[in-house]
């Protein structure tokens, strides 16, 4: 779990102070590009890919690219911060300021390291409180029955988890979303699984 000892930085203030405003448009955080967009406006871009390609393939798509730019991400923190790689409490604590101060998701690691087991929990999952949040043009709230009935709407988090745990437990290991906002769970859980959730025929 997440040590909030006071002996670890503060990388939430660091991270949200790095946002960066341009009048020509080139909105920057962290010194990347970026936009910002509503969680709903996300929400409502996913349900039409749903009903489009279905959701078995937006799911693995969303979820592999998440994972890789977790993997990504994960690792270049570490770097950048210069934090020893066998400080585990110190890096869930960078995770989690990290993705917070981003909105993705409060992140809270329970994780087994000799078993190289455990779970993730998220709250203020933006992509599930998107899902909950989405209005019509009448600002009517609509529900998430948009495929055939509620259904965990994190996966793409869940992919961004899997890196970051991969990361923290030194494994090559997926996570499945287990509990989700959208299917009246308190927040999004995310367990480590042994099986690869997706792959692709030229993965090795």
């Amino acid at each position: 779990m997440t040590d909030q000892s006071p002996t670890f930085p503060d990388y939430f203030e660091k991270v949200a102070g790095s946002a960066s405003f341009d009048r020509d448009g080139a909105f920057k955080f962290i010194g990347v590009r970026a936009f910002v967009m509503s969680a709903a406006t996300i929400a409502d871009l996913m349900d039409d890919f749903y009903l489009v390609l279905g959701q078995r393939f937006v799911d693995a798509r969303l979820y592999m690219g998440g994972r890789r730019a977790g993997v990504r991400t994960a690792a270049a923190l570490v770097a950048a911060q210069k934090l020893d790689p066998r400080d585990k409490p110190n890096i869930e604590r960078l995770f989690a300021d990290f993705y917070a101060a981003l909105g993705w998701a409060k992140l809270d690691f329970h994780l087994d390291y000799a078993n190289k087991t455990g779970h993730v929990i998220a709250q203020n999952s933006f992509l599930a409180q998107g899902a909950l949040a989405k209005f019509t043009a009448q600002g009517k709230a609509t529900s998430v029955a948009n495929v055939t009935a509620p259904f965990a709407r994190c996966v793409m988090l869940g992919g961004y988890i899997a890196g970051l745990t991969s990361n923290l437990l030194e494994s090559d290991v997926d996570m499945r979303e287990t509990e989700c906002l959208t299917l009246e769970y308190p927040g999004c859980r995310f367990e480590v699984t042994p099986e690869r959730l997706y792959t692709v025929k030229r993965e090795t």
